[in-house]
């Protein structure tokens, strides 16, 4: 019960400078925040266990784990997708959030939730871009929620 409330109180300071009503900019901040942490191992060690967990979880999948994570511990709707190519994670938006995402972000509508959107994130690195992945990816990511 103390990792849980420890994990819920360190997402909540990652965001503490975003307003409470912006949940796509939650979104973002924690994406970048693991993109960065990936990124740049000297600030493995500091961040509340952060580095352990993507010892444990792997190269490969540590990011989204730790992603999923930080999204479901400030109550988003997040899930972890597994490809053969890759791991990533699926945050769900409403309609209302889709006005506000980049340009190149490419939105899924969720099959039987009118009005949802899965918004997929992948935080392998820094400079990621929010709700891009890779064509073959998107390709795989498409016949199964269309099948």
């Amino acid at each position: 019960m103390a990792r849980q409330a420890s994990i819920v109180s360190f997402a909540r300071q990652l965001v503490r400078g975003v307003s409470p009503r912006d949940r796509l900019g939650r979104v973002a901040c924690l994406f970048t925040f693991v993109g960065v942490l990936v990124d740049a191992p000297t600030l493995r060690g500091r961040h509340g266990g952060t580095d352990a967990l993507l010892a444990l979880a792997g190269a490969r999948d540590g990011p989204a784990v730790i992603l999923a994570a930080l999204l479901q511990a400030l109550g988003e709707r997040a899930q972890l997708e597994y490809t053969r190519e890759m791991v990533f994670v699926r945050v769900e938006l409403d309609a209302s959030d889709l006005a506000r995402l980049p340009p190149y972000a490419a939105p899924v509508l969720r099959p039987g939730r009118r009005g949802r959107f899965l918004l997929p994130l992948d935080p392998r690195r820094a400079r990621g871009s929010l709700g891009f992945l890779p064509r073959p990816v998107r390709e795989a990511l498409d016949r199964r929620l269309t099948a």
